[in-house]
């Protein structure tokens, strides 16, 4: 993704029924599919989307056209945007800005017929092994996890922020526009308390965390971004300045990592997109205390 490694990961369940949770970015997606033929993937019976940010999910209609037999699953709330990706460009364009079919490709429709709208709850056959459906809302409304019954992987999308193979640090993941800092919180508890043997993300990959940890270290590390979010909007001049401000706490005590991990977390999730979503979510409950 953006041209580096390890910044995005697809994850294969092999078997009777090969699974694909996340599709990655549409312009990635020719690679992904290379990379499936090359393992000697011939089909897939499912693609499961954690959530319908472009980076999880813009080259589904791609890898759909590709492997005509697969049927497409994600959360209720968002299936409609698969099938007219419109709206969801939109917005997606008014976070990133011109620049965003460059950075990710853009999403071609699915057919409705084959898309699966998911509940909390629900469980995915695959055949050798079930997957476990976990509503975890936070990061955005519609964010899902899931809990492969055969090995106790987890695959928890973005609800528990961003680990670089390069670090252990977790950066959260608050973006615009629909960011809840509680839900966040009580996704991560819930995660916590399956008792997963390991823990997949999708930036990037097996977590270096133990399953023991990294629910603690997430929901620390989100606790100490909040507050500080909070602390430097309370004095600061401006956006800009905010942006500043927040910037250099993350250099000097939210986050001690290398300049080549500082680079990768700025590309996926910069600092200026979680003062964005951190921001969505402040105006939001000032304007309902208003009411």
């Amino acid at each position: 993704m953006f041209g580096e490694p390890e910044l995005m990961a697809a994850h294969l369940l092999p078997g009777p029924k090969p699974c694909l949770i996340d599709s990655g970015p549409a312009n990635t997606a020719a690679g992904l599919f290379s990379q499936l033929e090359a393992m000697g993937v011939g089909e897939l019976d499912s693609i499961v989307l954690t959530h319908i940010h472009f980076d999880h999910a813009a080259g589904v209609g791609l890898l759909a056209r590709w492997f005509p037999g697969a049927t497409i699953h994600i959360h209720r709330r968002v299936a409609e945007h698969l099938v007219d990706p419109g709206r969801l460009i939109a917005g997606v364009t008014s976070v990133w800005g011109e620049g965003t079919e460059r950075l990710f490709g853009l999403p071609t429709p699915v057919e409705e017929s084959r898309i699966v709208a998911l509940d909390d709850g629900d469980r995915i056959d695959l055949g050798d092994r079930t997957l476990e459906v976990i509503a975890t809302p936070g990061h955005t409304r519609a964010h899902m996890a899931f809990l492969d019954d055969h090995t106790g992987a987890l695959f928890c999308g973005d609800a528990l922020g961003i680990q670089l193979p390069s670090s252990k640090v977790i950066r959260p993941s608050t973006p615009p526009s629909d960011f809840s800092l509680a839900d966040t919180l009580s996704s991560i508890r819930r995660l916590a308390e399956l008792g997963a043997g390991s823990v997949h993300l999708p930036h990037f990959g097996q977590s270096s965390t133990g399953p023991d940890q990294i629910f603690d270290q997430a929901t620390d590390s989100l606790n100490r971004w909040h507050e500080s979010f909070l602390r430097n909007r309370d004095t600061a001049d401006s956006d800009l300045d905010l942006q500043r401000k927040l910037n250099a706490c993350v250099e000097a005590s939210l986050e001690a990592v290398t300049p080549v991990t500082r680079k990768g977390f700025e590309a996926v999730n910069p600092v200026w997109m979680n003062i964005a979503g951190m921001t969505a979510e402040a105006e939001r409950k000032l304007r309902l205390s208003a009411t």
